[in-house]
């Protein structure tokens, strides 16, 4: 699990480790970005034609039986390795969540057949310590929090942009104080520092300044606000990565 609250990462985080899984021939994975299905049959559904399962039934306890036949044979006869991706997963359910800890169950003596990531905001972390997600929490291998930035991670963040973004070096256009202002507007949240950092380059070539200075922050917070940080509900997508013989996916 990969807790963080809004604007720290985790959805960035969640499309670099599914762009690393791409390049892996052994692994099929699926990537949920919004999971908030209206039943754990249609999350379950869902899953297994994404896999591309071959098989279905109306009944929710069959589905679990046809999945779990399912990573079976992919995990001991074709020695695959299947990771379901779920972003924003405070939005889960507790029949969904309930759901999961089934699939998470299925195993041999010496491997699991479905490894299951979840990124979720930091109030999920609070659901958890609820004792009917006990068997969940005991169903998972590790967990890590995505911390706000420092001051010196916020300077290197923007300097890092800015030279991808084809800008050099010696014409960092951000001041100390500048980059002080960003980092406590933003208290160490990344996505509204990106904001804040984006809005003051575009205040500062309408001026014709070379220079963003403390001042110039400052302006754009009193003219424009905090960022509003909270983002857009997202429309259910689901992002699939199966492999198949040949190589094709």
């Amino acid at each position: 699990m990969c807790f963080g609250v809004v604007g720290t990462g985790k959805t960035t985080i969640a499309r670099e480790l599914a762009a690393r899984l791409e390049d892996d021939p052994t692994v099929s994975y699926v990537s949920i970005i919004n999971p908030n299905f209206p039943t754990a049959n249609q999350l379950l559904r869902a899953i297994i034609q994404e896999y591309e399962v071959g098989q279905t039934s109306k009944n929710y306890l069959e589905l679990l039986n046809i999945f779990k036949n399912f990573l079976g044979e992919q995990a001991l006869t074709q020695k695959k390795t299947l990771v379901l991706l779920i972003d924003e997963a405070q939005t889960l359910k507790p029949p969904l969540l309930e759901m999961l800890r089934q699939l998470m169950n299925y195993e041999s003596n010496d491997q699991k057949f479905l490894q299951v990531v979840l990124f979720a905001q930091e109030e999920f972390r609070a659901r958890l310590q609820h004792p009917r997600y006990r068997n969940l929490v005991n169903r998972t291998a590790m967990s890590s929090s995505i911390d706000a930035l420092s001051r010196s991670e916020t300077e290197m963040m923007l300097k890092h942009r800015w030279l991808i973004a084809g800008g050099k070096d010696t014409r960092f256009p951000f001041t100390p104080d500048a980059i002080e202002q960003v980092f406590t507007y933003s208290k160490g949240i990344p996505r509204t520092q990106i904001i804040l950092a984006d809005n003051a380059l575009l205040a500062a070539y309408l001026m014709q300044q070379n220079t963003i200075n403390a001042d110039l922050i400052h302006q754009i917070v009193k003219d424009r606000g905090l960022p509003d940080t909270q983002p857009e509900p997202e429309p259910q997508s689901i992002k699939r990565h199966v492999r198949k013989e040949g190589g094709k996916t």
